[in-house]
């Protein structure tokens, strides 16, 4: 008879309290979560934790299968060699527990009062207490992995701390830092209160299933069953089957060939669909199967739900999904809009979209909705707010646009004032605060000024600077800007930023100004130039009032476009 697997949910506080340490095996690739991932998990997290909306906290938060060997299972504490640790070794699920650590420790060092009962107890989360810094953390990741981030995350005050100027990173070390700041980033944002109620339910609510086993071949096992095998039942196989089922035998042919259509049209997409569809009647907190439950008894029956819900926002969708390809038979002007939006990295402005486009309004009046979510959904980029955050934004202008008296196109959106002066400040070092958002604002004013460059792809462009950020001390650029504090503040500006292929690029970095300029504009290169690079680079020299004049085109182009009143001095003394 086999020996059944001992298996058991478990909070992230029962499970980093159940060893001593938890040993890295040689075989484990490095940690190599990026910045999108942490900011994700941060974000589903803060959601779940009901941090922006307390009445809408979930009970739990399920963070996956951990798996773990256990090289003194069945051992009693008595039995073990004297002096041995309780040790476990991490099998799967070592980049979550390492990101969870990364986040204890950044709650913790924000904590006011690091001897609170929260500091406390998250510290106690990520070190075994009594031991020296260099063995203290629960997770033992190899020396030249955790570096000097043992110094600057696992000792208390660590994350609070900055890499200093002469220490070199290698990727692994960089990758651990690069969380460390997204999350401090995050959480510098929230309240006190939020983010103690955010750590109470980090290591109370959050819970992974933890599977354990002695058998080195035995954990190979299940790590690729675990991995690899099956393909689990997806929420659209679920509700698909409850939505016909509910449906009256006399049209239940008739509705399953609108289903069927709609996976056709849809393929892939249409898992994500029915998230959006869900978000459209305002239930974008809730899951994915409960909020389309909601919608369909809210409907009066299925059949009422496939015909006047699913169907029109899907045809919608279907249209959306179409834009960038010259597919969707739509006025160019709506295309112009749909594209622009497509470009921009995240989707919480789709369900909008698919109330405008189901509203059955003239050409003209979904042309001016459609630009006015471009332009709240870029702005929100500029603001530097999270997925989260503009995911509660849509979804309140979703629900404006489903009353019988939806806003006027200018009153969809407006930023605050404080969103005002957050984009002054962010427009003057744009790159560093939001590389997307910086290219996507490059993108949008190439269409005021290329208008039939609409369908250049973005992921074929990258953001260069012109001034170089770190000339040779013997170049022109060294000359033509002396001082080093300008220099540094105008390479930054947004007049001196292009748009160029990696290519070129790759071939221009350092070059003196009239090399750069001919690279730019190569032939050869199979991804075209675009017009934001050409445009006001006329000169022989890139000078300071090169680039300021530059600069003040271009806010210019930004204030026609979004209705703002920026002034490059306001830009200016945003970081001054």
């Amino acid at each position: 008879m086999f020996a059944p697997l001992p298996t058991a949910s478990m909070s992230v506080s029962q499970l980093l309290s159940e060893s001593d340490s938890f040993v890295v095996p040689a075989y484990q690739r490095p940690y190599s979560w990026t910045i999108e991932e942490a900011g994700q998990l941060f974000e589903d997290i803060a959601t779940a934790a009901g941090v922006d909306e307390a009445d809408e906290l979930e009970p739990d938060y399920f963070l996956g299968a951990i798996l773990l060997l256990d090289p003194n299972s069945g051992a009693t504490p008595a039995s073990r060699p004297s002096g041995s640790a309780n040790e476990l070794e991490i099998v799967d699920g070592l980049q979550r527990l390492v990101t969870l650590t990364i986040l204890a420790c950044a709650l913790r060092d924000l904590d006011p009062d690091p001897q609170s009962e929260i500091a406390t107890r998250l510290d106690g989360l990520v070190r075994v207490p009594g031991m020296p810094v260099s063995d203290s953390s629960r997770i033992a990741l190899p020396v030249e992995e955790w570096g000097i981030a043992l110094d600057l995350v696992i000792a208390p005050g660590g994350c609070l701390r900055s890499v200093p100027a002469e220490q070199q990173l290698d990727s692994r070390q960089q990758a651990v830092i690069n969380v460390r700041d997204r999350f401090m980033q995050d959480l510098k944002a929230l309240s006190i209160e939020q983010r103690r109620a955010l750590a109470t339910y980090v290591y109370e609510r959050c819970h992974m299933v933890v599977v354990k086993t002695n058998d080195i071949d035995r954990a190979h096992r299940i790590f690729m069953v675990l991995n690899d095998r099956g393909r689990p039942l997806q929420k659209k196989d679920i509700l698909k089957a409850e939505i016909l089922r509910s449906t009256e035998p006399a049209h239940r042919g008739e509705a399953l060939a609108v289903w069927r259509d709609v996976e056709m049209r849809l393929g892939d997409e249409l898992e994500n669909f029915l998230s959006h569809l869900r978000a459209v009647h305002g239930y974008h907190r809730m899951q994915i199967i409960a909020g389309i439950r909601r919608i369909v008894r809210e409907a009066g029956s299925a059949r009422s739900f496939i015909h006047d819900i699913f169907k029109p926002l899907a045809d919608a969708y279907a249209i959306t999904l179409q834009a960038p390809g010259h597919k969707a038979d739509i006025p160019l002007e709506l295309r112009r809009a749909l594209v622009r939006l497509q470009r921009l990295n995240g989707n919480e402005w789709v369900p909008a979209v698919l109330r405008i486009l189901s509203l059955n309004l003239s050409d003209e009046l979904t042309r001016q909705y459609l630009e006015e979510l471009e332009r709240a959904a870029l702005l929100m980029r500029i603001v530097c707010l999270g997925s989260s955050k503009r995911q509660t934004r849509f979804a309140k202008i979703a629900r404006d646009l489903s009353t019988p008296r939806p806003p006027a196109p200018v009153g969809l959106y407006e930023p605050s004032r404080e969103e005002l002066r957050a984009i002054a400040f962010n427009m003057r070092d744009l790159h560093s605060r939001n590389v997307q958002a910086c290219k996507g604002l490059l993108m949008r004013i190439n269409d005021e000024l290329q208008p039939d460059a609409i369908d250049a792809d973005p992921s074929d462009y990258t953001v260069e600077h012109v001034l170089p950020q770190r000339p040779k001390p013997s170049s022109l650029w060294r000359k033509w800007h002396p001082d080093t504090e300008e220099r540094m503040r105008l390479t930054s500006s947004l007049g001196n930023l292009v748009l160029v292929s990696h290519k070129n690029n790759g071939l221009a970095r350092n070059d003196e100004f009239l090399r750069k300029k001919e690279i730019y504009c190569e032939p050869g290169d199979a991804v075209p130039s675009l017009a934001v690079t050409a445009a006001y680079l006329d000169s022989d020299e890139w000078l300071p009032e090169h680039i300021r004049a530059r600069e003040a085109a271009l806010i210019a182009l930004v204030n026609k476009i979004w209705r703002l009143e920026l002034e490059v001095e306001a830009v200016d003394e945003a970081v001054a």
